[in-house]
Protein backbone atom coordinates (compact mmCIF):
# COMPACT_ATOMS: atom_id res chain seq x y z
CA UNK A 1 0.00 0.00 0.00
CA UNK A 2 2.83 2.35 0.91
CA UNK A 3 4.55 1.65 -2.42
CA UNK A 4 1.37 2.53 -4.30
CA UNK A 5 1.06 5.81 -2.40
CA UNK A 6 4.69 6.68 -3.15
CA UNK A 7 4.21 5.89 -6.86
CA UNK A 8 1.09 8.06 -6.96
CA UNK A 9 2.90 10.93 -5.22
CA UNK A 10 5.81 10.74 -7.65
CA UNK A 11 3.40 10.70 -10.59
CA UNK A 12 1.60 13.74 -9.16
CA UNK A 13 4.86 15.64 -8.70
CA UNK A 14 5.91 14.78 -12.26
CA UNK A 15 2.62 16.08 -13.66
CA UNK A 16 2.93 19.27 -11.61
CA UNK A 17 6.45 19.86 -12.92
CA UNK A 18 5.25 19.44 -16.51
CA UNK A 19 2.39 21.87 -15.95
CA UNK A 20 4.75 24.37 -14.31
CA UNK A 21 7.17 24.10 -17.22
CA UNK A 22 4.36 24.75 -19.68
CA UNK A 23 3.13 27.72 -17.66
CA UNK A 24 6.53 29.46 -17.72
CA UNK A 25 7.31 31.61 -20.74
CA UNK A 26 10.35 30.86 -22.86
CA UNK A 27 12.07 33.89 -21.33
CA UNK A 28 11.40 32.80 -17.77
CA UNK A 29 12.84 29.38 -18.62
CA UNK A 30 15.83 30.97 -20.37
CA UNK A 31 16.43 33.20 -17.34
CA UNK A 32 16.45 30.18 -15.02
CA UNK A 33 18.81 28.30 -17.32
CA UNK A 34 21.15 31.29 -17.56
CA UNK A 35 21.25 31.56 -13.78
CA UNK A 36 22.29 27.91 -13.61
CA UNK A 37 24.99 28.60 -16.20
CA UNK A 38 26.20 31.62 -14.23
CA UNK A 39 26.44 29.55 -11.04
CA UNK A 40 27.89 26.51 -12.87
CA UNK A 41 25.05 24.27 -11.77
CA UNK A 42 24.10 22.82 -15.14
CA UNK A 43 25.88 20.48 -17.53
CA UNK A 44 27.15 22.24 -20.66
CA UNK A 45 25.38 19.86 -23.05
CA UNK A 46 22.09 20.28 -21.18
CA UNK A 47 22.47 24.06 -21.31
CA UNK A 48 23.18 23.98 -25.05
CA UNK A 49 20.15 21.77 -25.67
CA UNK A 50 17.99 24.26 -23.77
CA UNK A 51 19.30 27.29 -25.68
CA UNK A 52 18.74 25.49 -28.99
CA UNK A 53 15.07 25.19 -27.99
CA UNK A 54 14.77 28.76 -26.68
CA UNK A 55 16.11 30.63 -29.71
CA UNK A 56 13.37 29.75 -32.27
CA UNK A 57 10.70 30.17 -29.59
CA UNK A 58 12.07 33.61 -28.71
CA UNK A 59 12.20 34.65 -32.37
CA UNK A 60 8.62 33.49 -32.87
CA UNK A 61 7.49 35.36 -29.77
CA UNK A 62 9.13 38.53 -31.07
CA UNK A 63 7.37 38.22 -34.42
CA UNK A 64 3.98 38.20 -32.67
CA UNK A 65 4.76 41.65 -31.23
CA UNK A 66 4.64 43.20 -34.71
CA UNK A 67 7.67 45.43 -34.11
CA UNK A 68 10.59 45.67 -36.55
CA UNK A 69 13.94 44.27 -35.48
CA UNK A 70 17.12 46.36 -35.65
CA UNK A 71 19.49 46.00 -38.59
CA UNK A 72 23.18 46.04 -37.69
CA UNK A 73 23.70 49.34 -39.47
CA UNK A 74 21.16 50.88 -37.08
CA UNK A 75 22.66 49.68 -33.81
CA UNK A 76 22.46 52.29 -31.06
CA UNK A 77 25.32 53.35 -28.77
CA UNK A 78 24.89 51.55 -25.41
CA UNK A 79 24.81 54.71 -23.26
CA UNK A 80 22.99 58.03 -23.19
CA UNK A 81 23.42 61.07 -20.98
CA UNK A 82 27.20 61.30 -21.26
CA UNK A 83 29.36 64.23 -22.39
CA UNK A 84 32.47 62.22 -23.23
CA UNK A 85 33.48 58.55 -23.17
CA UNK A 86 36.72 56.62 -23.38
CA UNK A 87 37.55 52.98 -24.11
CA UNK A 88 39.81 50.74 -22.08
CA UNK A 89 43.21 50.53 -23.84
CA UNK A 90 41.74 52.53 -26.74
CA UNK A 91 39.32 49.77 -27.63
CA UNK A 92 41.97 47.03 -27.70
CA UNK A 93 40.67 45.26 -24.58
CA UNK A 94 38.78 42.51 -26.43
CA UNK A 95 40.30 39.09 -25.68
CA UNK A 96 38.30 35.91 -26.35
CA UNK A 97 41.12 33.36 -26.01
CA UNK A 98 40.07 30.62 -23.59
CA UNK A 99 36.57 32.02 -23.20
CA UNK A 100 33.67 29.64 -22.73
CA UNK A 101 30.20 31.01 -22.00
CA UNK A 102 29.49 27.96 -19.88
CA UNK A 103 32.28 28.81 -17.46
CA UNK A 104 29.61 30.98 -15.89
CA UNK A 105 30.41 33.99 -13.74
CA UNK A 106 34.11 33.07 -13.55
CA UNK A 107 34.87 32.92 -17.28
CA UNK A 108 38.38 33.66 -18.55
CA UNK A 109 39.36 36.32 -21.03
CA UNK A 110 37.64 39.63 -21.75
CA UNK A 111 35.50 39.16 -24.89
CA UNK A 112 33.94 42.59 -24.51
CA UNK A 113 34.64 46.32 -24.33
CA UNK A 114 34.71 48.60 -21.31
CA UNK A 115 33.46 52.12 -21.98
CA UNK A 116 34.10 54.77 -19.31
CA UNK A 117 32.27 57.97 -18.50
CA UNK A 118 33.81 61.05 -16.86
CA UNK A 119 33.49 60.34 -13.15
CA UNK A 120 36.71 61.27 -11.36
CA UNK A 121 35.24 60.90 -7.86
CA UNK A 122 33.70 57.49 -8.77
CA UNK A 123 30.26 58.28 -7.36
CA UNK A 124 28.59 56.96 -10.57
CA UNK A 125 27.47 60.48 -11.53
CA UNK A 126 28.77 62.11 -14.69
CA UNK A 127 30.99 64.97 -13.49
CA UNK A 128 29.72 67.74 -15.77
CA UNK A 129 26.00 66.95 -15.67
CA UNK A 130 25.93 65.55 -12.12
CA UNK A 131 23.50 62.96 -13.40
CA UNK A 132 23.74 59.21 -13.75
CA UNK A 133 24.27 57.83 -17.25
CA UNK A 134 21.83 55.35 -18.77
CA UNK A 135 22.86 51.99 -20.21
CA UNK A 136 20.70 51.56 -23.30
CA UNK A 137 19.55 48.80 -25.63
CA UNK A 138 21.68 48.67 -28.77
CA UNK A 139 18.82 46.91 -30.56
CA UNK A 140 15.13 46.23 -30.20
CA UNK A 141 14.88 42.90 -28.44
CA UNK A 142 13.70 40.97 -25.41
CA UNK A 143 15.43 40.72 -22.05
CA UNK A 144 16.38 37.11 -21.25
CA UNK A 145 18.18 37.47 -17.93
CA UNK A 146 19.04 40.06 -15.29
CA UNK A 147 20.70 40.43 -11.92
CA UNK A 148 20.13 43.59 -9.91
CA UNK A 149 20.84 42.86 -6.26
CA UNK A 150 24.63 43.03 -6.13
CA UNK A 151 26.20 44.12 -2.82
CA UNK A 152 29.82 44.55 -1.72
CA UNK A 153 30.12 41.08 -0.22
CA UNK A 154 28.64 39.47 -3.35
CA UNK A 155 31.00 37.04 -5.11
CA UNK A 156 29.78 37.92 -8.63
CA UNK A 157 32.48 39.51 -10.73
CA UNK A 158 29.90 40.88 -13.17
CA UNK A 159 27.92 42.87 -10.61
CA UNK A 160 24.45 43.87 -11.79
CA UNK A 161 23.79 42.90 -15.39
CA UNK A 162 21.28 42.62 -18.23
CA UNK A 163 21.25 40.13 -21.11
CA UNK A 164 19.26 41.17 -24.15
CA UNK A 165 18.28 38.80 -26.97
CA UNK A 166 18.49 40.24 -30.49
CA UNK A 167 15.99 38.39 -32.73
CA UNK A 168 17.55 39.88 -35.86
CA UNK A 169 21.00 38.34 -35.43
CA UNK A 170 20.04 35.62 -32.94
CA UNK A 171 22.58 36.93 -30.46
CA UNK A 172 22.87 38.17 -26.90
CA UNK A 173 24.00 41.63 -25.80
CA UNK A 174 25.51 41.53 -22.32
CA UNK A 175 25.70 44.65 -20.13
CA UNK A 176 27.44 44.36 -16.76
CA UNK A 177 28.70 46.43 -13.79
CA UNK A 178 25.41 48.36 -13.85
CA UNK A 179 24.55 50.52 -10.86
CA UNK A 180 20.83 49.79 -11.21
CA UNK A 181 18.74 47.49 -13.44
CA UNK A 182 15.37 48.72 -14.74
CA UNK A 183 14.18 45.74 -16.78
CA UNK A 184 13.03 42.16 -16.17
CA UNK A 185 13.22 38.88 -18.14
CA UNK A 186 10.63 38.73 -20.91
CA UNK A 187 10.40 42.51 -21.25
CA UNK A 188 10.42 43.97 -24.75
CA UNK A 189 12.76 46.94 -25.14
CA UNK A 190 13.18 49.28 -28.07
CA UNK A 191 16.62 50.27 -29.42
CA UNK A 192 17.83 53.23 -27.35
CA UNK A 193 15.60 52.43 -24.38
CA UNK A 194 17.27 52.57 -20.91
CA UNK A 195 18.09 49.22 -19.31
CA UNK A 196 19.65 50.63 -16.16
CA UNK A 197 22.30 53.04 -14.90
CA UNK A 198 25.99 52.69 -15.72
CA UNK A 199 27.96 51.85 -12.60
CA UNK A 200 30.86 49.97 -11.05
CA UNK A 201 29.27 46.97 -9.35
CA UNK A 202 31.16 43.70 -9.26
CA UNK A 203 33.94 42.15 -7.20
CA UNK A 204 36.72 43.98 -9.04
CA UNK A 205 34.83 46.80 -10.75
CA UNK A 206 33.84 48.37 -7.43
CA UNK A 207 37.50 49.37 -7.02
CA UNK A 208 37.71 50.89 -10.50
CA UNK A 209 36.15 53.57 -12.66
CA UNK A 210 32.50 53.96 -13.62
CA UNK A 211 31.89 52.18 -16.90
CA UNK A 212 29.82 49.73 -18.89
CA UNK A 213 31.08 46.32 -19.93
CA UNK A 214 29.38 45.45 -23.22
CA UNK A 215 29.68 42.09 -24.97
CA UNK A 216 28.02 40.47 -27.97
CA UNK A 217 27.51 36.70 -28.19
CA UNK A 218 26.31 35.20 -31.47
CA UNK A 219 24.40 31.98 -30.76
CA UNK A 220 25.76 29.12 -32.86
CA UNK A 221 24.19 25.68 -32.38
CA UNK A 222 23.10 26.64 -28.89
CA UNK A 223 26.44 28.10 -27.82
CA UNK A 224 26.88 31.87 -27.32
CA UNK A 225 30.11 32.73 -29.15
CA UNK A 226 31.71 36.17 -28.57
CA UNK A 227 32.29 38.57 -31.43
CA UNK A 228 34.25 41.82 -31.37
CA UNK A 229 31.92 44.78 -32.01
CA UNK A 230 34.35 47.66 -31.53
CA UNK A 231 33.76 48.96 -35.07
CA UNK A 232 30.00 48.95 -34.45
CA UNK A 233 30.51 50.86 -31.19
CA UNK A 234 32.63 53.51 -32.91
CA UNK A 235 30.03 53.95 -35.66
CA UNK A 236 27.20 54.21 -33.13
CA UNK A 237 29.16 56.72 -31.03
CA UNK A 238 29.73 58.96 -34.07
CA UNK A 239 25.97 59.01 -34.70
CA UNK A 240 25.44 60.35 -31.17
CA UNK A 241 28.07 63.06 -31.63
CA UNK A 242 26.35 64.26 -34.81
Amino acid sequence: MIKIIIILLLAFISIQNVLLSQALTVFERWHKTDQLIRDRKIDKDDAIDSIIKYVPLAVQDFKTRDIPATKRADWVFPMIGWTSVSYRTDGKDYKDEGFDYFQGGEFTGHPAHDIFIIDKDTNVFEDSTRQKVYATAMVTGIVISTYGTWFRADYLRSGNYVKLFDPESKAIFYYSHLDTVFVTPGQLVIAGEPLGYVGRTGRKAIKGKTHIHIAYYKIEDGEPVPEDIIKDLYIAEKKVKK
